[in-house]
């Protein structure tokens, strides 16, 4: 694979805390009003990569998030969204260096996110109940309570909806991301969510299929990738998990990241990635 040669970034850190409006409870326990983003927050429509905290609704809990937004952002604008879920138990490095995720969507003006799925714990399955498939995997939720399983998938919603309100997305183009664990809960949340996600990134995520809803996410494009390095999940199965998608009439595709090691093929297929994602244009 040849390597290209990338402009440099200047991103702005923010340690900041750039909360969202806290919603207040209604009298008798009504719904909370909807997540708004706070325009006195330090970081509010800030470009470059930044730390993000919001309330989380109903808890008073500050809840971390990552976000990436390129330079030519400005007011008015509307561009796609890349949800890339945590792999790890922080939103600290989920783009890992070279960076090449960032690198590539400021190329190509795309905003990217990663939600914390409310805790930092092992495993972050987001809400989905779809085993990872390996021998001796870890089950879906192993080490949550049925409680923050629930709220780590309402996580991602609400990061989503505040990004999208603060920087006016392009709700035609928000995509998902998952790795390993974080795979099998972007499957649930697109399957679960049908309407949010146009098209769906799964990198070394195969999940035991059989009780999958395929027809839930028919009309999205699935690319599902697999480092031929990776020594943790088998390859096998996401060659055989993409088939079984295409088989229900998903429009799958299926690549192995030649040199891509468990945690970093998605980054060495990051250019790859983003051209999947553009042609996902309608």
């Amino acid at each position: 694979m040849h390597r290209v040669a990338f402009p440099v970034i200047l991103v702005v850190i923010g340690h900041a805390l750039a909360h969202g409006q806290a919603p207040a409870l209604a009298p008798g326990g009504a719904t909370p009003q909807a997540l708004e983003p706070n325009p006195r927050a330090p970081l509010y429509q800030h470009t470059g990569e930044q730390y993000r905290v919001y309330e989380f609704p109903g808890t008073g809990e500050s809840v971390p998030y990552r976000l990436f937004v390129p330079s030519r952002w400005k007011p008015g604008a509307r561009l796609p969204l890349l949800v890339t879920l945590r792999a790890g138990t922080s939103v600290d490095n989920p783009y890992r260096e070279p960076n090449s995720l960032v690198t590539n969507a400021e190329r190509r003006g795309y905003l990217v996110v990663t939600p914390m799925g409310y805790r930092p714990l092992r495993q972050p399955y987001y809400g989905s109940p779809y085993q990872i498939a390996r021998p001796k995997a870890p089950a879906p939720a192993e080490g949550w309570t049925p409680l923050e399983n629930e709220r780590a998938e309402q996580d991602v919603i609400n990061v989503i909806d505040l990004v999208t309100k603060e920087y006016g997305v392009d709700t035609s183009r928000v995509y998902l991301h998952g790795q390993n664990p974080s795979g099998s809960g972007a499957l649930h949340l697109a399957a679960k969510y049908p309407d949010r996600f146009a098209a769906l990134v799964i990198s070394s995520g195969p999940i035991v299929y059989e009780a999958y809803p395929f027809d839930r996410i028919k009309g999205k494009g699935l690319l599902v990738i697999h480092g031929d390095q990776d020594t943790v999940n088998p390859i096998d199965a996401s060659q055989r998990m993409a088939e079984a998608a295409k088989a229900a009439g998903v429009n799958a595709a299926y690549a192995t990241v030649p040199g891509g090691t468990h945690l970093g093929a998605y980054l060495t297929y990051a250019t790859q990635i983003f051209d999947f994602l553009d042609a996902q244009r309608k």
